[in-house]
């Protein structure tokens, strides 16, 4: 009498096997989600401070005055940095991309974080020829939409034009603002 070999999986070796497979995905997912947040962040906050420096390199190159901020359908800056953000000539200081006009850079910051931006009430930046800030100072702080602060970053802009990234001084996990103040996503 010949034995059959038996191939392939029972119905419990499949279950446990489904189990299994299931457990350490649901272990996976945090991990791969906070990645993908740390990944958009950085991502969004490299696109900003190459969009900082080629404004501020534009002022200086044209002589003329660059104006970055996000604008509406008529062509004025708005307050709203989660959308488009443009760099623009804006030599008679309007803060208006006009008509014809091409913009120098556009950045899109959508995803899964939102953009706050500080300068002084004033809803955008803008670039001297000499290079320095023509308008206020300020700052820009991407934050995941979970509001958690370790995953924030921001973009701090000197008086003399320079952008530069928010750094973790005290080793917490949270960066800290210009004046070493953690940053919030409250």
């Amino acid at each position: 009498m010949h034995s059959q070999k038996r191939t392939g999986f029972s119905l419990i070796e499949l279950l446990v096997l489904t189990a299994l497979i299931g457990l350490l995905a649901g272990l996976a997912m945090p991990s791969l989600t906070s990645a993908l947040q740390n990944q958009e962040r950085r991502s969004t906050l490299h696109d900003l401070l190459g969009l900082f420096a080629l404004a501020r390199q534009h002022a200086v190159m044209e002589g003329v005055i660059v104006t970055v901020c996000p604008v509406n359908s008529m062509g004025a800056c708005s307050r709203d940095w989660n959308n488009e953000i443009y760099a623009f000539s804006d030599p008679d200081n309007q803060r208006q991309l006009t008509a014809g006009k091409a913009p120098i850079r556009v950045v899109s910051t959508g995803g899964s974080g939102r953009i706050v931006v500080r300068s002084l009430h004033r809803s955008y930046f803008q670039f001297r020829p000499s290079g320095f800030v023509h308008s206020d100072l300020g700052n820009i702080t991407w934050c995941p939409n979970t509001g958690s602060a370790r995953m924030a970053g921001q973009i701090i802009i000197s008086r003399g034009g320079r952008a530069r990234l928010a750094n973790d001084h005290d080793g917490d996990g949270i960066p800290e603002d210009a004046q070493g103040r953690p940053l919030k996503c409250s």
